[in-house]
């Protein structure tokens, strides 16, 4: 399957699980190359004020995300002012892309 069917899939699927409310409009891939890190985006009322950002990852299952691949998704919400986001992918995360930043003091 091609990258772009499956960020496809994963807004569509979405979508079909509620997020979004009832439009069938609400989800849209904007995936393609250099596309800053987000692949697709779920507006989640009408105006499309309230957004969540996707990010979808079709890996081989041994292939592991990394804290740089989270932290490069954390980037591009920022730089869209999101407050909400979602990374998905059909391979694993690595213990440390799973844990939170430290909060230890500097």
């Amino acid at each position: 399957m091609a990258p772009e069917d499956f960020e496809q899939i994963v807004v569509d699927v979405l979508v079909a699980m509620g997020y979004g409310g009832d439009r069938r409009d609400a989800g849209e891939r904007v995936g393609r190359s250099g596309d800053g890190g987000i692949d697709g985006v779920i507006r989640e009322d009408a105006l499309g004020l309230d957004v969540i950002y996707v990010q979808a990852k079709r890996y081989a299952l041994d292939r592991t995300v990394n804290r740089p691949d989270v932290q490069t998704f954390v980037g591009a919400l920022h730089g869209a002012h999101a407050n909400k986001g979602v990374f998905l992918t059909t391979a694993r995360f690595s213990r440390g892309a799973e844990e939170p930043r430290s909060t230890r003091p500097r």
